[in-house]
């Protein structure tokens, strides 16, 4: 019996640190709306994340330009993945310019406001604007594609006048 709940425990720990890795790619895209006409969807809340390509101050809020990237199971967003378009996010206040830096990865969720016309180089852009109510800054840390969980077992064997047997479990 004690052996039977051993394993079990073992068994679960290891499903516990288990991890999928996978990106979500929201069926409604930044891109997707900026081609689009729909209207219907403003007003709806969306969870958008990406990289900061640039922030500016105005007299009552701040707004974010962000190159939208699928998010992970954190909502975290995969800077390593396909563009999923260019996204404004429209914040009630002041953002410090040091914190919100070219490159920084942000999560932004919020109802669509509307879009707003702009230009990427000489292109014209439609930029599909969401209302900042939570903006989740990620440490920008180099992100690997086979970085994932490792498990690894360990049997430890002694001498010297000990009979000692030891199991190692490692992450």
């Amino acid at each position: 019996m004690k052996s039977l709940f051993a394993c079990l425990s073992v068994v679960l720990l290891l499903n516990a640190c288990t991890t999928t890795g996978t990106t979500n790619i929201p069926a409604v895209t930044p891109k997707s709306l900026s081609l689009s006409v729909d209207q219907s969807v403003k007003g709806q809340d969306f969870t958008w994340g990406g990289s900061v390509l640039s922030l500016k101050n105005l007299k009552d809020r701040s707004l974010l330009e962000v190159m939208a990237y699928p998010l992970d199971s954190n909502g975290q967003p995969d800077a390593g993945g396909t563009s999923l378009g260019r996204f404004l996010a429209d914040y009630p206040g002041f953002l410090e310019p040091r914190e919100f830096s070219s490159g920084q990865l942000v999560t932004v969720t919020g109802p669509l406001l509307g879009y707003k016309d702009g230009k990427v180089g000489e292109a014209d852009y439609r930029y599909p604007a969401l209302q900042a109510d939570q903006i989740k800054r990620w440490d920008v840390q180099p992100r690997h594609p086979d970085n994932k969980p490792r498990v690894h077992f360990g049997f430890g064997f002694g001498s010297g006048g000990y009979s000692n047997i030891g199991i190692g479990i490692g992450f």
